[in-house]
C-alpha cells in the first residue's frame, strides 16, 4: 500500500504544500477552518505522520459536528394529526444523531414578528410545519441554514428559493374521489376548503374540478366553498355558516381534509340528512379519528409518520450539498374508499 504524504493531502485539495504541511503542524498561520479540513483529509488518507495533539484537535471537532441540532417550527394549534409526523422526525433525527428542538409559533408572535427566546441556538437545519407569512419566514431563515418546509402557501413559488419543500400529492387523489362520485351518478358535488391558504388545498380544488371538467359537469356556484375565512373552515361555526346559507344540498362535499369532513358530517346529522344515502362525504388525511366517524369516512391516507422521517431525510441530503437547486417533492397518496361515499342501491 502506498504511503501517503504531505504532497498527496495537498494535491487532493488542492492547496500549496506548504500550506498543508504549516496545517498539519497546527500552525497559526493558517486559518482554523483550513487547518481542519487539511487535518480531517490527511486522516481520513491514513497520512501516519499526525501528531496526538493534531489527532486530539481533529476529533475534538469531529465529535461537536457529529451531533446537530435541528429546529421545527409548528403552530401553537397543531392538531392530533401531527403526532405522528413528529415522532418520525424525532426518530429520523436521532439516527442521525441530531438533536430535536421544537418552538410552537402563536398567531400573535407571528404578526408581531416575535421569534422564540431559544433562536440563537446553534442550530444546524430547520424543519417548518405550518405555514407562515412570508415576512415571518424571512426573520427565522436568516439563521442561513438548510430549511425543509413541509407544504407552502398556494403559490409554493413564493418559498420555494428559501427552502426545499416536502407536499403530499393531492391533484390526483381528489380526482379519483371525485370520479369516484361521479360514477355513481352524482353531478352536485361541492367542495369546501379554504384555497388561499395552501399549496395541498389548492391541489386538491384543482383536481376537483378536474374531474368535473372531464366528465362535462360544470360546478354549482354556491357550492364551491373555497373563499378565505379567519380558521380555514377548521371550526365548526365556520362550516355550519357556509352550509346554512346554502339554498340547495349538493349530492356530496368533497372535503378538503379529515377535519373538515368532520363537521360537514355534523352539521349534515343535525339536519336529518342521511350520509351517503341523502349526502355523500369524502375527506382527506386519514386522520386516527376518523375510524370512529359513522358512516366510516372515505378519504386518503397520506402516512404521517413516514412524512416526519422523509422531512429529515431531505434536510439531511441539503446538508451535504447546499449548492444545488432547490426541489419540491411531491410524496404520493392512497385513497381509500369507505362507507360515507358510497351510495346504497
Amino acid at each position: 500500500m502506498k504511503k501517503i504524504t504531505i504532497q498527496d493531502v495537498a494535491r487532493e485539495l488542492n492547496l500549496s504544500r506548504n500550506t498543508v504541511a504549516k496545517a498539519l503542524n497546527n500552525s497559526d498561520t493558517v486559518a482554523y477552518e483550513t487547518r481542519y479540513v487539511v487535518i480531517k483529509k490527511a486522516y481520513e488518507m491514513g497520512y501516519t505522520k499526525l501528531s496526538p495533539a493534531v489527532i486530539n484537535d481533529f476529533k475534538i471537532k469531529d465529535k461537536m459536528e457529529k451531533t446537530k441540532t435541528v429546529v421545527v417550527f409548528a403552530r401553537r394549534e397543531l392538531s392530533t394529526f401531527w403526532n405522528r409526523i413528529i415522532m418520525g422526525i424525532s426518530d429520523e433525527l436521532n439516527k442521525n444523531n441530531c438533536r430535536l428542538q421544537f418552538n410552537f409559533i402563536s398567531e400573535e408572535d407571528e404578526a408581531g414578528h416575535v421569534l422564540p427566546l431559544d433562536m440563537q441556538t446553534d442550530m444546524s437545519g430547520i424543519i417548518i410545519l405550518s405555514v407562515f407569512s412570508k415576512s415571518f419566514l424571512q426573520l427565522i431563515i436568516k439563521k442561513d441554514v438548510p430549511v425543509v418546509f413541509l407544504d407552502g402557501p398556494s403559490n409554493v413559488h413564493e418559498i420555494s428559493n428559501l427552502g426545499d419543500v416536502l407536499v403530499f400529492e393531492g391533484y390526483n387523489s381528489t380526482k379519483i374521489l371525485t370520479e369516484h362520485l361521479i360514477d355513481q351518478g352524482m353531478k352536485k358535488i361541492a367542495f369546501i376548503g379554504d384555497t388561499s391558504y395552501c399549496r395541498t388545498i389548492k391541489d386538491r380544488y384543482e383536481g376537483y374540478l378536474s374531474a368535473l371538467n372531464e366528465f362535462g359537469i360544470a360546478p354549482y356556484e354556491q357550492f364551491v366553498i373555497n373563499k378565505h375565512v379567519e380558521h380555514k373552515y377548521y371550526r365548526q361555526e365556520e362550516i355550519a355558516a357556509v352550509l346554512d346559507r346554502l339554498t340547495a344540498m349538493p349530492e356530496a362535499f368533497v372535503c378538503a381534509n379529515d377535519d373538515i369532513a368532520k363537521d360537514v358530517m355534523l352539521w349534515l346529522k343535525k339536519k336529518g340528512i342521511k350520509i351517503p344515502e341523502d349526502v355523500a362525504v369524502t375527506g382527506f388525511d386519514d386522520k386516527e379519528e376518523v375510524g370512529l366517524l359513522t358512516p366510516a369516512l372515505t378519504t386518503v391516507h397520506i402516512g404521517n409518520q413516514r412524512m416526519g422521517r422523509r422531512l429529515v431525510q431531505i434536510l439531511m441530503w441539503r446538508m451535504e450539498n447546499v449548492n444545488l437547486p432547490k426541489e419540491i417533492v411531491i410524496i404520493n397518496t392512497e385513497v381509500v374508499i369507505r362507507e360515507s361515499s358510497v351510495k346504497k342501491r
